[in-house]
């Protein structure tokens, strides 16, 4: 599979209600994701399209509160600061703008930040600094505002 091909794939996504795309062919495989699948609710409000639902895990769910959640985009290793005797960048609580810097998720050697998409309160962290999560793994129950 050259480029050309994988940006038409790309360019065919955007065009339609599917928020992911999974393609093995031979020795290639390839994984595409809309950013909507990373916004998703918790509220018992129906799943809308261009929306993705992931189960939460029991820890989580005791803790997670009626709203949005925000969940990792990637499989990695969750930490709450740029280092071990840096603060944590966010706290339950705060408040953040839109492109600030919630968490630091480290995939294959490389950290990832993770920013706000939109302005939020954070009701609720949901995992533990150095815990292992998931693609769609429930990181932060938030509020927009």
């Amino acid at each position: 599979m050259d480029i050309k091909e994988i940006t038409m794939l790309i360019d065919h996504l955007e065009k339609t209600s599917l928020v992911e795309l999974e393609l093995k062919t031979g020795d290639t495989q390839l994984s595409l994701r809309k950013k909507e699948a990373f916004a998703q609710r918790i509220d018992g409000a129906p799943v809308t399209s261009g929306q993705s639902q992931h189960n939460l895990t029991e820890e989580n769910e005791a803790e997670a509160q009626e709203g949005e959640y925000i969940a990792s985009p990637i499989v990695g290793t969750f930490y709450r600061s740029p280092s071990p005797d840096s603060p944590a960048y966010i706290e339950e609580g705060n408040t953040v703008k839109s492109g600030q810097t919630l968490c630091i998720i480290e995939a294959m050697k490389a950290m990832n930040e993770l920013e706000a998409e939109y302005d939020c309160k954070i009701l609720s962290i949901l995992v533990e600094n150095g815990q292992m999560v998931e693609y769609g793994t429930p990181l932060f129950s938030v509020e927009r505002i």
